[in-house]
């Protein structure tokens, strides 16, 4: 009994520093780690030299948005890459609090002057609360569910459970954008198409006039007022 006791605290720890660390596989395809579940290594505030002094802090492995104003950046503030990315591979697993709203932003181009309020502009994959979140004192429309490719194009999925961890993938390559959820494709979009251009039109980015051919930018973790959390943030450079 003592040995099976043994075995079963070693197996435990082993899948417990499994997080936040890359597979020979993962380093031998070219990824890396944008973060370590220790430091805030890599990342900065949004139009800041520094990580925010509050909102964002890392416990158990995981980076925690502890954010609770309810508004777009308002709160801790959007967090930003160092690093500006222009095709890549990105994952990452996240957790949301009930009725939570975030997002995960790419092609952030941080451009000056900042925008008064509101959230950097950028490709966002979408995170909420997707069964119980109520926009404009209605049930969310598809487009701006989770995984959804902000108000451009609509994820294919059923309502997400937001009390366990998911894991999601970005793949933006020369144009084309992939999002996926849990393993399975769920927006596939090319931004010279006719239906990217009717999402971006429709959109509330159709007075950011290089919105579609934005080349490269930041990867942003979004605060917009609530509890957020991710970890096994890793990305590939294509």
């Amino acid at each position: 009994m003592k040995i099976l006791y043994s075995l079963l605290i070693v197996s435990f720890l082993c899948s417990c520093s499994r997080e936040n660390v890359l597979t020979k596989s993962e380093k031998s395809a070219g990824f890396t780690l944008l973060f370590d579940g220790q430091t805030t290594q890599g990342w900065r505030g949004a139009f800041m030299n520094e990580f925010p002094k509050k909102g964002w802090v890392i416990r158990d492995g995981a980076l925690f948005g502890e954010l609770s104003d309810g508004g777009e950046a308002a709160d801790g503030g959007d967090i930003v890459s160092l690093k500006k990315y222009k095709n890549f591979d990105l994952r990452f697993d996240w957790k949301l609090g009930k009725l939570g709203n975030s997002g995960v932003k790419y092609l952030v181009e941080e451009k000056l002057p900042k925008a008064t309020g509101g959230s950097q502009p950028g490709y966002e994959y979408q995170l909420i609360d997707d069964a119980d979140f109520i926009y404009n004192d209605k049930h969310l429309p598809a487009e701006i569910k989770t995984g959804s490719l902000y108000q451009i194009a609509a994820a294919q999925k059923p309502d997400v459970n937001i009390a366990v961890w998911h894991t999601s993938r970005i793949v933006f390559n020369n144009d084309q954008i992939e999002h996926y959820l849990d393993g399975k494709l769920i927006v596939s979009i090319n931004r010279k198409s006719k239906a990217f251009m009717d999402g971006y039109q429709q959109s509330k980015f159709k007075s950011f006039p290089n919105y579609p051919t934005i080349q490269e930018g930041h990867i942003l973790l979004q605060d917009h007022g609530h509890n957020v959390a991710f970890k096994n943030i890793k990305i590939k450079e294509l």
